[in-house]
């Protein structure tokens, strides 16, 4: 129910936007807007959810964690304590039977291929009542500002479509308030949405594999470009917890890039590379019968 309204609210709103452009265009506040929440929250997931509380790529101190968990969790991709577990149980399983969501098996663990595949990992799974055990996955803890973010991340869904009306009406008053609400707060994160989601399907069924690994993760340039660098999926899988994705010669990473920046003025430190980082990564007890994997909720 919980993933129905993430995914339903925005949804909602963004036919009303298509609407809405359809009969008054789009302003340059309704782009600006779009473009400015959609790198804020990208980033706040990538750098955040990803790289930094997923896979502790990097060390930050309180503030920017702050930052990257509230931006991260105006995704409306749920908390970030949820959105890790079921990150680390896919690089657990990646493309095996107990991945969260892989385009290869279902959530019962049994295969499937094709176009089947492609939607369960792309969104299916977050519709199915087995949810990720967090006793299991969270054993390394994610920390007390990811906690305090997870217990009140239905604030944070409000910043993310009331700030874009902030913005608009700032500039132009009640009407441009709700143009850019409608358009850089639901639009934005219905294709911001699809965007994220489009790692665990497209970049596992199509794109090049610089390292030959136990799973089909893949390196895609326009995603890539979309994720600001995370879709450079096989060179994440091949060193997961490297704060750097882009391995080889002309794969822009712009996280990595950001995050370099941030180091040079000190707000990161302690950057895993892939010389530094294990080629696996490894979590700790993590029970062999997949019934132990999942809990079952009615809010998924």
């Amino acid at each position: 129910f919980e993933n129905t309204l993430l995914i339903g609210i925005p949804f909602a709103g963004s036919v009303l936007a298509i609407f809405h452009i359809a009969e008054h265009g789009l302003s340059l506040i309704d782009v600006s807007a779009f473009l400015i929440f959609y790198v804020l929250v990208g980033l706040g997931v990538a750098l955040g959810f990803h790289r930094y509380f997923s896979h502790g790529s990097f060390k930050t101190g309180v503030v920017m964690e702050s930052i990257l968990a509230a931006f991260g969790t105006m995704a409306f991709q749920g908390s970030v304590e949820r959105w890790v577990v079921d990150h680390r149980r896919h690089h657990a399983f990646a493309d095996m039977p107990g991945d969260v969501h892989s385009p290869l098996y279902g959530a019962d663990g049994m295969p499937q291929a094709g176009w089947r595949g492609f939607l369960h990992a792309h969104i299916g799974w977050m519709f199915d009542d087995r949810v990720t055990n967090v006793q299991v996955f969270g054993k390394r803890p994610i920390g007390r500002v990811a906690r305090h973010f997870s217990q009140t991340h239905v604030i944070w869904l409000a910043a993310s479509l009331g700030l874009p009306f902030l913005y608009g009406w700032v500039l132009g008053g009640f009407g441009a308030g709700w143009s850019a609400m409608l358009i850089g707060g639901c639009l934005r994160t219905t294709i911001l949405h699809h965007v994220v989601w489009a790692v665990n399907s497209v970049g596992h069924r199509f794109g090049s594999a610089d390292f030959e690994l136990r799973n089909d993760s893949r390196n895609n340039a326009v995603l890539a470009l979309l994720t600001f660098g995370d879709g450079w999926h096989n060179g994440h899988h091949s060193s997961p917890r490297s704060a750097r994705h882009g391995l080889s010669s002309g794969q822009l990473d712009i996280n990595f890039a950001i995050i370099l920046a941030l180091q040079r003025v000190g707000l990161v430190w302690d950057l895993r590379l892939p010389s530094t980082a294990a080629p696996q990564q490894k979590l700790p007890d993590i029970p062999s019968n997949q019934s132990k994997l999942e809990e079952k909720s009615n809010v998924q």
